[in-house]
């Protein structure tokens, strides 16, 4: 492979030779490039100067951002730095275009049981396909892998991503790097060590001054939430339900918070007030101790309440807390390897930690090895074509048993406790892949399961608000009839206006044995002609139940239209999952 050499000049020499050139007119411009011509000798003895520089791809995969959003702040530096570089989503991405790369550098996440982010599954299975995968001797790669280490299979996707590109003949710039949710500082760092190895081929972008610069447009995320009022909290389930649904609406006074049906909002919750106070309780600090978060000054209890994750502890909780107590058993798990430290932190919480094992740890280091407490994300429900000023949530009450007990999911136990005047932080979050499809005569089949249902409430609101006729066929599950037809009259207004061609339930307390899919498959024929018609399948709800709905639709539509047919669905992008 050619070395590229960065251009020999100094920032002010740039400055320079841009000032003479702009001064040019088109006359001395031509006789001054062939004077340089005509100097080549002199100047470039080893002989003619290598071609331009193919652009490094910049790749993620991502469900939640974050891997984009660190991709895009690589691209961002590239540009102003003079490495031509392109930036993609792995979504988009065709495994045979990296034969014709010299340089990649990848950023993703590992969801689920391992599982590279549903958009870039077929990249993953590409690179995976012995017959299918290309050569990449040339290639030089580097994989930056983002997840969560309460989970097994931390950072397989990008682990195995890794292996594969070196298997197929590609070489490392640098060593990949595993990141843990608290992966802001790592990641940093990692991506100024890839930037020093790749290679320039221009100039470095002239830096203005910041009296000159324009402020750049942003846009709100998780770093600058929409701060804005509850308007209404609403239960939608019956009342002695455990895991109650309720609906929330939260005013929208801004005209550029940007989400289409489909989209997603992030919700920033707070932990709750008494687990706060345990915390502190049981660390013996004080709330009013300053502490720094994020290079901002806080108090202790404003950075647990907001910040911080008290749920989940993560190794650098169990590293300090072994090394401050000295007990053996902390010890032994923490440097037992991976698999001891999982197997520990799986039984435990964070006052669990702390309660087990009394100490008196420093307020800022204790901070600083919590978990950062991370967003939820809620699907929209509503479609703001519709109605512009709120935006609506369908929020199920979570709970899980731990070590028995029952414990709360943080994010929805904060906001079914919000009251009307009460305030909430949120963002858009881009959910692409779930969006109604371009042309407004493809037939929509849209299977939800209990909260799953809110995303199709806000596709029929933009159909009838937009005039889109579009066929649509929904099959929803959840409880009861009478108590848990979620959005009931929406539904039956979009039936009555026929938006929605055809509306099969399945109330499971009501008809225990009847499976999610069974309408579909009661109705063989018409479930074919749809899918001849070109229709588009959306997935929507809890993980498992939607899995095994699909697991059956793909054995009745192959059975009947040819093997290999729902995995060609897959390929003509007409199968939309949006699974939790």
């Amino acid at each position: 492979m050619t070395a590229h050499v960065a251009p020999p000049f100094s920032e002010t020499q740039w400055r320079r030779i841009h000032a003479l050139l702009k001064d040019l007119d088109k006359r001395q411009a031509l006789w001054l490039s062939g004077y340089l011509a005509g100097q080549k000798s002199n100047l470039d003895p080893s002989g003619p100067p290598a071609g331009p520089i193919s652009a490094v791809l910049i790749a993620y995969g991502t469900e939640t951002n974050n891997s984009r959003d660190l991709a895009m702040r690589l691209k961002r530096r590239c540009d102003e730095n003079g490495v031509p570089a392109d930036l993609q989503d792995l979504a988009r991405v065709r495994g045979r275009q990296l034969s014709k790369r010299e340089h990649l550098v990848v950023i993703t996440a590992t969801h689920g049981d391992g599982d590279p982010p549903e958009p870039a599954l077929p990249f993953f299975e590409t690179l995976a396909d012995d017959t299918a995968a290309p050569r990449l001797t040339g290639l030089r790669f580097a994989v930056l892998a983002l997840g969560d280490s309460t989970y097994e299979h931390f950072c397989t996707a990008g682990r195995e991503l890794d292996a594969r590109l070196e298997a197929l003949g590609g070489q490392r710039l640098i060593k990949r790097l595993e990141c843990d949710v608290d992966f802001e500082g790592p990641a940093r760092e990692w991506l100024a060590r890839v930037f020093d190895k790749l290679p320039r081929d221009t100039p470095p972008a002239v830096v203005e001054s910041p009296a000159s610069r324009t402020p750049a447009v942003r846009g709100y995320d998780k770093q600058q939430p929409l701060e804005t009022e509850v308007l209404t909290n609403q239960c939608l389930s019956a009342p002695d339900r455990t895991t109650a649904i309720h609906h929330l609406e939260l005013a929208l006074d801004v005209t550029d918070f940007q989400a289409a049906p489909g989209d997603a909002v992030g919700v920033l919750a707070d932990n709750p007030p008494e687990r706060v106070a345990a915390i502190l309780d049981a660390a013996g600090l004080s709330g009013e101790q300053p502490v720094t978060v994020n290079g901002v000054a806080r108090p202790l209890v404003e950075a647990l309440r907001r910040h911080r994750d008290l749920t989940l502890p993560g190794n650098r909780l169990l590293d300090y807390w072994a090394e401050l107590t000295g007990d053996t058993a902390l010890r032994d798990a923490a440097k037992g390897g991976a698999p001891s430290q999982r197997a520990f932190l799986k039984r435990h919480q964070v006052l669990d930690l702390l309660n087990h094992y009394p100490a008196r740890p420093d307020a800022a280091i204790l901070v600083d090895v919590l978990r950062p407490l991370q967003p939820r994300l809620y699907d929209l429900a509503n479609s703001l074509e519709a109605e512009s000023d709120a935006l609506h949530l369908t929020v199920k009450h979570f709970q899980y048993e731990f070590e028995g007990r029952r414990e709360i999911g943080i994010a929805s136990h904060y906001l079914l406790n919000l009251q009307p005047g009460d305030r909430a932080r949120l963002y858009p979050h881009r959910n692409g892949r779930f969006h109604l499809p371009d042309d407004p005569r493809t037939p929509l089949i849209l299977i939800a399961e209990g909260t799953g249902i809110a995303p199709y409430r806000a596709f029929v609101q933009h159909l009838i608000a937009t005039g889109r006729h579009t066929p649509c066929w929904l099959v929803f599950a959840e409880q009861q009839f009478e108590e848990d037809f979620l959005y009931q009259l929406t539904f039956q207004e979009a039936r009555s206006q026929g938006v929605l061609e055809r509306v099969d339930t399945v109330f499971q307390a009501d008809q225990p044995d009847r499976a999610l899919v069974a309408p579909l498959l009661a109705q063989p024929d018409h479930l074919m002609d749809w899918l001849k018609r070109d229709a588009h399948i959306y997935f929507c709800g809890d993980k498992d139940t939607l899995g095994d709905a699909e697991k059956r639709l793909k054995e009745a539509v192959d059975d009947r239209l040819g093997a290999s047919h729902w995995t060609q669905l897959s390929k003509a992008r007409r199968l939309h999952r949006n699974l939790y």
